[in-house]
Formats: C-alpha cells, structure tokens, sequence
C-alpha cells in the first residue's frame, strides 16, 4: 500500500489538515451515466463516505476539485456535511482551485493531502505535502504519490487513505476504542444522531424528591394551631314577596243637582225685575 519510494509518508500525513479529492474515477468509480436530459447519477462508496465523516470528526477539513460539473455531487456533500464553499467544480486545470483552497483554509502545503487518479491531479500533487491514489490509477501518478490503496476508485480507496492518516495521527485506535466501549458516545457521530433524533423519546420531568429532615431531641414538633375561618358573608333570609292585592274600585254614582237655596219672595221678585230691565220688559 505505502510506496515504497515515500518512506517518509507517515511523518508527511501527520502534517495533514485538509484533504482535498478528485470525483470522477477517485470517489466514483469513473463510470459517467448520461441519458437525454443529461447526466443521471453518479455511484458513490459508503466506506468512502465514512471516512470522510472520521476525518472531519477529528478535526481535519474536506475539500472536493473537479472537472466535471454535477448536482448529484451537491446532493452527496451535502449528506456528508462537506462546506458547499469548499466545493469546486468545472475546473479542469485544478491549480488555480487549488491556491483559492489554500488561501480559504490559510494553510502552507506541507498541510495539505490530495487524492486523485490521473495525470489532470498530477499539477497539485507535485505541491502538497501528502498524496494519494486508487488502485487502478494510471501509472504516471502511482509513480508520484505517497499511497496507493488496494481498492479502485468508488470502492473504498478513499476511505483507506484517510485511515493511513489517521493512523499515522495516532488517532486511529482512539476512533476504533469508541466503537468497542459499550457506553460509545454517539454524539460525535452526526449520522447517528440525524438518523436517530426523531426516535428520541421526549425525556420525562424528574420527579421531585421530599426528604424529611429527621428531629433532634432539643426540637419538638410545633403544635399545629387552628387557624380561624375566614369569615363567610352573611347572606340576608330571603324576602317574603307579598302578591300585589286586587284593588275593587266602586261603580261611579250618579251626581244629584246642586240644590238651588230657597229664595224669599221678595228676592225672587227682585231677580225678575233685573231680568226685565235688561231686555227692557217690565213683568
């Protein structure tokens, strides 16, 4: 696996802080599936993918450079939770992606790995600190890279990589006795926790606990007194509702004429005289 020209490969891949990938042919496995309306989909490797997830776990960066334009690479970084901003496509001469890389993450190549599998990564392999390939690479970078996996590209090559980096961090075992401890801290893992937040069961409110503060001898229990009632209104005895009596009113009676006072004879007389006088008769 380790070329056996690059002794010096495991103290390079200690340097490493961002590990930069080739697609077509590294992380696929090169075989492109087009149909009318363009291309269809492009085959990715799980173990690749997992490898990817350990490196950025451990602090290490993830970049992607290629030729080719594709959204169902989009599709996949996203799921490995791979900076959209660290993702160049379309560039066939890959320096100028590579210096815009190096200028974003503000590391000298010496910290930087590139894995890639044919002679268009061959201008930023000769840069960086640490290389790598696939097994069915062409000859021109096998002869020039640090590692060569014994997987092809799309079948694990870059998930073996990542783990000689690893490995030569000294991390390695530390991820793998995570995953043999029975109490494994899965929250590291975001896939685990994607995968399995919405089956969390909502925790339950602790229930408070009372705890009796037990009696010294001097202490004696205080007497509960009585506390008075408050005092409750008085409501006033219902009013007794006399019904309304029937009123009779009488019949009206028939007025008697006023009696006329009994004149004397000679007031009677008297009137006529004033009677005849104002219509100018004489009785």
């Amino acid at each position: 696996m380790v070329n056996q020209m690059r002794k010096e490969s495991f103290d390079r891949a200690k340097k490493v802080k961002l590990i930069i990938m080739d697609v077509d042919g590294t992380l696929t496995d090169g075989g492109i599936y087009i149909g009318e309306s363009g291309e269809l989909f492009k085959s990715f490797n799980c173990r690749d993918g997992f490898g990817i997830t350990l490196a950025k776990r451990m602090g290490i960066e993830v970049a992607i450079i290629t030729g080719r334009v594709s959204k169902q690479l989009l599709v996949r970084a996203q799921e490995l939770q791979i900076n959209p901003e660290a993702i160049l496509q379309g560039h066939l001469d890959k320096r100028e992606a590579y210096i815009e890389l190096k200028n974003k993450f503000n590391l000298a190549d010496e910290e930087i790995a590139y894995i890639g599998d044919d002679i268009l990564d061959l201008p930023i392999m000769v840069q960086v600190g640490f290389t790598g390939t696939v097994a069915n690479a062409v000859t021109e970078v096998k002869n020039r890279v640090c590692v060569v996996s014994d997987f092809n590209g799309g079948q694990g090559a870059v998930r073996e990589i990542i783990e000689f980096i690893l490995k030569a961090k000294n991390i390695w075992n530390e991820i793998v006795a995570e995953y043999l401890d029975p109490e494994i801290k899965q929250e590291k893992d975001p896939f685990y926790l994607a995968a399995n937040k919405s089956n969390q069961p909502a925790s339950p409110a602790p229930t408070p606990v009372r705890r009796s503060t037990p009696l010294t001898q001097s202490a004696q229990p205080a007497q509960s007194i009585p506390q008075a009632r408050p005092a409750q209104p008085q409501t006033p005895p219902p009013q007794r509702v006399t019904p309304p009596q029937k009123v009779v009113t009488p019949p009206p009676q028939p007025q008697q004429p006023a009696k006329t006072p009994q004149l004397s004879h000679a007031e009677q007389m008297k009137q006529i005289d004033e009677v005849g006088k104002k219509f100018n008769f004489k009785f």
